[in-house]
């Protein structure tokens, strides 16, 4: 990511304002990236726990609910509780053992860990630079309210 340093004392008010806009969209973007990344690594950690789960059953019979969809459910019955067959992405499924599923959603909890991290220091840095913009635009106006009320203190007033 390239970041491009903006000189913003030499911006009027309405060109500080546009950049301010431009960093708000920036952050909003951001903050719903880190959202989504967060869903995701919720989905991971329950599929890592209903994993570890399910390989503990005694009992390799257990009856258990297998949804059909949203709101639609059958009985059905775990027939091995070691072997899982995993989404790793993009409509391919993979049979695994236990220890291998858990292990594929650790990495995938630890690469969004990462990503997380990432997203969280550049949202950090934008709203910092996006507070700095919102100091000068508040210079901007006073010091254009000051210019103005010095125009107007130099006019005659008419009677």
């Amino acid at each position: 990511m390239s970041a491009q340093k903006i000189d913003l004392t030499k911006l009027n008010p309405e060109q500080l304002t546009m950049v301010k806009q431009q960093f708000d969209q920036e952050l909003q973007h951001f903050s719903q990236s880190l959202q989504a990344l967060n869903v995701a690594r919720n989905k991971f950690r329950e599929c890592k726990e209903d994993i570890e789960s399910v390989s503990k059953l005694e009992d390799q019979k257990q009856e258990i609910l297998v949804p059909l969809s949203a709101s639609l459910y059958v009985k059905g019955r775990v027939k091995d509780a070691q072997k899982f067959t995993v989404d790793v992405g993009t409509g391919y499924y993979v049979e695994k053992s236990a220890k291998d599923a858990i292990e594929f959603y650790d990495k995938k909890i630890a690469k969004l860990n990462q990503e997380s991290v990432q997203i969280q220091n550049i949202i950090k840095e934008k709203s910092q630079s996006a507070l700095a913009i919102e100091g000068h635009i508040r210079q901007a106006a006073i010091k254009l309210h000051e210019q103005n009320a010095q125009a107007q203190a130099g006019k005659p007033t008419s009677a």
